[in-house]
């Protein structure tokens, strides 16, 4: 299945796990963040005209939305330039709704996808207007509404009246809707609402106009109008429902097979199929949709239900791409929490979800306590749950390699009035050893053991930023450095240029190897802050400020190949899964990440095992390991382990893993 993380994907194709373990596993999909949707209705927009829609979109972009999905149907009208359904009564004017959105939506950077209600014809006690150029489908003869047991239709009401789902006749006519719309707008995507049974499902009920009985008969065999058959009345109704579903699919794919095609689902397939007839398992289950949208509308009262509900869709085996819906607008009415739209994206995030939509955008942006405040920390949230590999590409640029002289590096390092701790220590160009080319810098510090505080901070450029190498402030920075002396932990100072900031400490390898020590200047969880407190690299540029290096006693450090990558990693060949830099993804790898393993480190502290940049080493370091694995330059004498190898490593590893989750 698409959601399985590799590690578990290794393991079933080696070991045949079973599915149940990999719903155990997939908690954690690293494109949970790609998706933010948020549903914009027609009472949003419609008397706002071409500036408020542009504004709209405006707004979505900034607060960091990628999705919008927006209505264009609502009750057997348009807000767009239907060849089918007559132009909306609340809209005044001739603007074009939908083409102000495609327009401003893509000129913010935004995917835009037609939202249409599915299944209302009207709603209020008051019949749509006869005047209009085109027929509203109200009045369509033969009737499109639903007749109940009695022969009676459904009767005008504050609320949707709805056709009958089952009539061909009407199924046509939403794919001429639905094709319409793709045809004729540059839209991303399609997305139905209410494709449901709409109001009571008891047997008097159901649609029971003479044509949908003699369909029921001519399927099954059986008499509609029997209360007797009514189950399997619901499960006819149920199917043709799919049916329409999948046609639609078809017309739109024809037209446009890139445009997304979507739904808003019931929050549990379950009870979706039993209370509304929506057999979404079945659509899933046949990849009958693109995204599916389960409404979990949830406020605190009834919050309990949020996991068995998303767990229960998670469950279906599909390659549909599950983005939940969530209602902040309850929360609202209901006086919750503000952090409750937070934890409710936690539990859809850890259950494998591949994204979230907000329903909806008048909550949210004409709400004080959501625009200002939460609206911020749901974003912040979703940022959160971003996983990415190191960068590769661009071009390692080396500052200082030590091979004609000490470059950056002259001054001594007793230079610095910063230094504390420090009896004694000097810095030479040595030959005897390199990490490339012949030559390294040498650093011999004697450590006050009787000091409290123990840190030199040997300088570059004797830290004036007019002394150094300007970079812009992207990509990665670092160093490869050698010791044999344990205990040490090394960190390197920017300038950026107005604040001073320090990358996170990181602990020196004391095996007598070359070891890459790099942080991300793009990831504000690997710097704390200096000079003025700022704590993250502000830019736009960097000048290196200095090297610092703590300890105890006695040590002697070689530091070497000073360097930058605006576009990637430091790693020779930006080699994802490489963790000690040697060219080749292997055991030596895997040891450093099970060395680490379930432990909180410096975030992108590659040696410390954090190949995803997250602080914690686990199943997901395991993944970037396990991808390339077996991959690059071989070193001379390394082992390649047999399949069975990993498998019993992996089965190791599940265990170690819900051990600790248990705990």
């Amino acid at each position: 299945m698409r959601r399985n993380p590799l590690l578990l994907g290794l393991m079933v194709i080696l070991s045949g796990l079973s599915c149940a373990t990999h719903s155990a596993l997939a908690a954690v999909d690293t494109n949970f963040a790609d998706y933010r949707g948020i549903w914009i209705d027609r009472f949003d927009y419609r008397n706002l005209g071409t500036s408020g829609v542009q504004q709209i979109m405006a707004n979505c972009a900034a607060a960091g939305f990628t999705d919008v999905i927006f209505q264009v149907r609502g009750q057997g009208d348009a807000y767009y330039q239907s060849n089918y359904e007559p132009r909306a009564e609340a809209l005044s004017g001739s603007w074009d709704p939908l083409q102000v959105a495609v327009d401003a939506a893509h000129a913010n950077g935004l995917k835009i996808h037609a939202w249409m209600n599915s299944m209302p014809l009207w709603n209020g006690t008051t019949p749509p207007s006869t005047t209009t150029a085109i027929e509203h489908p109200f009045y369509h003869d033969p009737s499109y509404r639903v007749m109940d047991l009695n022969g009676n239709y459904q009767p005008l009401q504050s609320g949707y009246v709805i056709a009958n789902p089952i009539n061909p006749d009407w199924q046509t006519h939403m794919n001429n809707v639905a094709g319409d719309i793709v045809a004729n707008y540059n839209v991303d995507g399609l997305h139905l609402d209410y494709i449901r049974y709409v109001g009571s499902i008891d047997h008097a009920s159901l649609p029971h106009d003479p044509q949908s009985h003699a369909m029921f008969l001519a399927a099954t065999g059986l008499d509609a109008a029997n209360p007797a058959n009514e189950a399997a009345y619901q499960q006819y109704i149920r199917g043709r429902i799919t049916d329409l579903v999948g046609d639609i699919r078809t017309t739109i794919k024809a037209i446009n097979p890139d445009v997304t095609y979507s739904a808003a689902v019931w929050r549990d397939p379950d009870v979706g199929s039993t209370y509304y007839l929506q057999d979404y398992r079945t659509w899933l289950e046949n990849d009958l949709l693109d995204n599916a949208h389960p409404m979990i509308y949830l406020h605190e009262s009834n919050n309990y239900l949020l996991e068995p509900n998303i767990n229960n869709t998670m469950s279906i085996n599909t390659n549909t791409q599950v983005m939940p819906g969530l209602g902040p607008y309850l929360h609202e009415v209901y006086g919750d929490s503000t952090d409750l739209i937070t934890q409710q994206l936690q539990t859809i995030y850890d259950a494998g979800a591949n994204g979230s939509v907000m329903y909806d955008y008048g909550h949210l942006f004409k709400n004080t306590t959501y625009t200002n405040t939460q609206l911020s920390n749901i974003m912040n949230f979703i940022d959160s749950t971003v996983v990415e590999e190191p960068p590769v590409g661009g071009e390692i640029v080396v500052l200082d390699d030590f091979e004609v002289d000490e470059g950056h590096f002259s001054a001594s390092p007793t230079y610095s009035g910063s230094n504390r701790g420090i009896l004694s220590a000097t810095a030479e160009r040595d030959t005897s050893e390199a990490h490339t080319g012949i030559a390294s810098e040498r650093i011999d510090v004697e450590f006050d053991p009787s000091a409290t505080d123990r840190m030199l901070r040997f300088l570059s450029g004797i830290g004036d930023p007019a002394q150094n190498v300007v970079i812009d402030a992207d990509g990665w920075i670092g160093f490869w450095m050698m010791t044999e002396t344990p205990g040490l932990t090394v960190q390197i100072a920017l300038d950026d240029p107005d604040s001073a900031d320090r990358g996170l400490a990181q602990e020196v390898i004391a095996d007598g190897e070359w070891h890459l020590y790099q942080w991300d200047l793009d990831n504000n969880a690997q710097w704390e802050g200096w000079a003025y407190q700022d704590g993250i690299i502000t830019g736009p540029t960097i000048t290196i400020d200095s090297i610092f290096l703590f300890g105890s006693g006695s040590a002697t450090v070689y530091l070497d190949d000073v360097a930058y990558n605006n576009g990637g990693s430091l790693i020779p060949g930006g080699l994802p899964g490489d963790l000690n830099g040697d060219g080749w993804v292997g055991l030596d790898d895997l040891d450093i990440i099970l060395a680490h393993w379930n432990q909180t480190v410096t975030p992108g502290d590659l040696l410390s095992g954090d190949a995803n940049g997250d602080g914690f080493v686990g199943l997901e370091d395991l993944d970037y390991v396990l991808g390339p694995w077996n991959t690059g330059t071989p070193p001379s004498g390394s082992v390649i382990p047999e399949p069975t190898t990993l498998a019993l490593l992996g089965f190791g590893l599940l265990a170690f893993n819900r051990r600790r989750s248990a705990a």
